[in-house]
Order: C-alpha cells, then sequence, then structure tokens
C-alpha cells in the first residue's frame, strides 16, 4: 500500500468516529427532551386530573400523546 491510500483510510477512519460520537450526543440530547416532555405531560395530566372541572380535550391530548 502506498502512503495516500493509508492516510485516506486514517482521515476516513478519523471523521466516522467523529460523526459517531455527534450522533451519540444527538441521541443523548432527544433522549433528555422526551423524559422532560414526559415529565410535563404527566404533571399536566396530574393538575387537569385534580381540577374542579377537568377539561377532557387536554385529557384527549395527553392520552394521544402517550401512546
Amino acid at each position: 500500500m502506498d502512503s495516500s491510500t493509508i492516510i485516506s483510510r486514517v482521515i476516513a477512519c478519523l471523521i466516522s468516529i467523529m460523526q459517531a460520537s455527534n450522533l451519540r450526543n444527538r441521541l443523548y440530547l432527544q433522549l433528555q427532551k422526551i423524559e422532560k416532555m414526559e415529565v410535563a405531560l404527566d404533571d399536566i395530566e396530574r393538575i387537569n386530573a385534580n381540577s374542579d372541572s377537568p377539561n377532557p380535550l387536554i385529557a384527549g391530548i395527553i392520552d394521544r400523546c402517550k401512546d
């Protein structure tokens, strides 16, 4: 193998590693956002259920979001 082939493979491997780590970071960020959204939906559901007149529209939206 000549040096240009080795250099191109090393560069390709480095780029692949950087892309994989970026993808992993984006995945963890999305999982954190989903967890926050689920907590918010639980809070909204609890507040709606404990109110004097629960709103059926809110209950329906929460049911559809949790599926």
